[in-house]
């Protein structure tokens, strides 16, 4: 890409809104928060957020961004990872493999 040539992608992915995986993030997190018996306000303070901002972020009042889920993840000792998807045939008779590798594919539409 040239000069001031900037990529739009158009993303096709149907099956999956954000908040679908905000909801599935966001609930380890609270399961987390839950297993080290902290409670929201707790939370907000060890992470220096204002009160409420874990109520927010549980409800989906608001969305954290990447570097709160991380700070976030961090401060419940725990890591987050992001594990490739190589897209490979599923074994329907393997559970592991499913929960491993159970990503819809999508497509990125480059315009010129």
């Amino acid at each position: 890409m040239k000069g001031d040539q900037t990529m739009n992608m158009n993303f096709d992915y149907p099956f999956k809104a954000r908040s679908d995986f905000l909801k599935d993030v966001v609930g380890l997190l609270i399961k987390r928060r839950h297993q080290l018996e902290l409670t929201q306000l707790m939370l907000n303070h060890k992470l220096g957020m204002t009160d409420g901002m874990i109520a927010k972020w549980e409800t989906g009042i608001r969305s954290p961004t990447a570097f709160h889920l991380y700070c976030w993840a961090d401060a419940l000792d725990s890591k987050m990872t992001i594990v490739a998807n190589d897209n490979s045939p599923l074994d329907p008779d393997d559970p592991a493999v499913k929960a491993v590798n159970d990503n819809k594919p999508f497509k990125v539409y480059r315009n010129d």
